[in-house]
């Protein structure tokens, strides 16, 4: 049965770590640079950040509360939400910076991408078609040609959008969760060698993403143009030494990484605090992968199990992804650290996917086998 009021303080430790570790860099990243430009309030995006915290938490506990029947419920309507929502930021794309940008969708008070609840229709998608099909029929190749795609589907009308990284994110996670399951392992290795060709092929023919790639394999001769970023968060991480130049104290901020408070605050990190606190931060992921990972698999509940494995797997995948943009072994593709960087959108899916796991914890544990003697 489902034990009341019960969650795993491990886990909840962890999340609520990375999020205070969030509002602390969050203000460090945006403070002075805030007081230098048209805001002129150095407290200007830690109030926001604060505000959708205090939502998430909210948004948290929902998600904690309600029944993991709901999401077998809402697996493949939220497929279809997904591909709607990914056509419509095609017709209807946001405006940042008086630019046209179609990965998000403008609600006013939030903008929204779409790729991110892309990510986790996918992840209930999977754990929904795993549950109905059984092991024996996952055995069949028309159960990996389902999961394809539809992972397909997702994937090619974010590449449309732009958005490559989260194109290849989905592939990569849905890779892993295949090879988790009880799909042939033989087929699953033949995944990358389908996919990975499509997308080198799409690499090659945008100037803008080639580019990257030549900046990133040479920062330091590109380091005025292609390379500019990875440089400067190469340099960041040289700053920081060991112990760091203390928190509050990093110069990279001050305009030299820009969206240094998003998808570079893990450079920050590595500045102020150092070789320690770097480690620090990927410790606390190993922990939500190694509890997250345990605590599903002795779920009772096939949907349950692999709902739990899938999530865990977003969370640290998305860290990994930032983190290698940070130091520079991956191009950058617009991926913020879980629970870390600013952003009202990307930290309330966070929470729901806390929310969630922490709900698994709680959930029914299989029934142990005890042989006679």
């Amino acid at each position: 049965m489902v034990r009341d009021f019960y969650f795993d303080k491990i886990l909840l430790i962890s999340f609520l770590t990375l999020v205070i570790i969030g509002l602390i860099f969050v203000f460090s990243a945006t403070s002075v640079p805030s007081l230098i430009t048209e805001k002129s309030n150095a407290y200007f995006y830690f109030k926001r950040e604060i505000m959708w915290v205090v939502i998430g938490l909210f948004v948290m506990l929902i998600a904690y509360i309600i029944p993991i029947n709901f999401w077998k419920r809402f697996a493949y309507p939220s497929v279809i939400i997904s591909i709607i929502l990914l056509i419509l930021v095609l017709l209807f794309p946001a405006k940042v910076h008086s630019t046209e940008v179609k990965r998000w969708l403008d609600f006013g008070l939030l903008r929204f991408q779409p790729s991110e609840f892309a990510k986790f229709s996918l992840v209930l998608f999977f754990s929904y078609f795993v549950y109905l099909k059984g092991e024996k029929n996952l055995q069949k190749s028309e159960s990996i040609f389902a999961v394809l795609v539809i992972t397909g589907l997702l994937a090619g009308l974010i590449i449309i959008e732009p958005h490559k990284g989260a194109a290849i994110f989905l592939t990569v996670l849905i890779f892993l969760l295949m090879f988790s399951s009880n799909f042939p392992v033989k087929k699953v290795i033949s995944i990358p060698l389908i996919f990975v060709p499509i997308f080198a092929y799409f690499i090659l023919t945008s100037g803008y993403a080639k580019e990257r790639f030549v900046g990133l394999l040479n920062p330091i001769e590109h380091r005025a143009d292609t390379g500019y970023q990875a440089f400067q968060s190469i340099l960041a991480f040289v700053k920081g030494g060991f112990l760091g130049e203390g928190i509050g104290n990093g110069t990279q901020k001050l305009r030299y990484i820009p969206e240094i408070h998003t998808d570079y605050i893990y450079a920050l990190i590595g500045e102020e605090t150092g070789f320690l606190g770097a480690v620090f931060v990927i410790f606390i992921f190993i922990v939500i992968l190694y509890r997250g990972v345990k605590i599903s698999l002795k779920k009772e509940d096939r949907f349950t199990q692999t709902l739990g494995i899938g999530l865990t797997y977003l969370i640290t995948l998305q860290a990994l992804f930032h983190i290698l943009v940070n130091v520079s072994l991956m191009p950058s593709t617009g991926f913020t650290l879980p629970f870390i960087s600013y952003g009202g959108s990307s930290l309330l899916m966070m929470m729901v996917y806390a929310g969630i796991l922490l709900r698994i914890s709680k959930e029914p544990d299989k029934t142990p086998v005890f042989k006679g003697r």
